[in-house]
């Protein structure tokens, strides 16, 4: 009679083991399956938008960007720009993903994502940086043969809000934003030698 509580101690504490690394297993699988499916939504809007630019198809591409990228830029700003960059570059495609880094910094969903691709017949890279904003991940920065950087958090010092890249003026509370170069200094395309 001893022997028999003893085993079934043994196969309540088995069972009790297995439930345990069930609900891990199951816990961890949702985690990966979250991130893949976060990761998966940004890799296909940055893809929309290489395939929309490399297509021609503007206001498509457009509608990918964020606050960050579009605050002071229409779609003419924006199509001279992706036109000024390709000018420079040569005929861009053959994209494919070669990096990509996810964070959450002050409370936002930001992620990095570069491409390898051939423009003019030449390797060449783009970087994006991208922000999950309202269940949505837009592109705030598009960066044209650089290394790639984390995104860079700057805050407004009149309120202390977070400006989005390129802002001229804070979303939060309107104050203008103090540019980083000369006052006059217009924005252009960056782009470096690919080789």
């Amino acid at each position: 009679m001893g022997d028999e509580g003893g085993q079934s101690w043994v196969s309540c504490l088995g069972w009790g083991c297995l439930a345990v690394v069930v609900i891990a297993v199951v816990g961890i699988g949702g985690c990966v399956a979250f991130v893949y499916k976060g990761g998966s939504d940004a890799h296909a809007t940055a893809e929309a938008y290489l395939a929309a630019v490399d297509g021609g198809r503007w206001e498509e591409a457009f509608a990918t960007l964020g606050p960050g990228f579009t605050a002071d830029r229409g779609l003419a700003d924006f199509v001279a720009f992706e036109q000024a960059a390709r000018a420079e570059l040569g005929g861009c495609g053959d994209w494919k993903m070669s990096g990509t880094s996810f964070n959450r910094e002050e409370g936002r969903s930001v992620a990095l994502l570069t491409f390898l691709g051939s423009c003019g017949g030449e390797p060449a890279t783009v970087a994006f940086n991208l922000e999950k904003i309202d269940r949505r991940w837009l592109i705030q920065d598009i960066r044209y043969n650089e290394a790639p950087s984390r995104p860079v958090i700057e805050l407004c010092v009149e309120c202390g809000g977070v400006l989005p890249p390129g802002s001229r003026f804070c979303p939060s509370c309107g104050a203008p934003v103090e540019p980083a170069g000369a006052p006059d200094e217009v924005p252009s395309p960056m782009v470096e030698d690919a080789g």
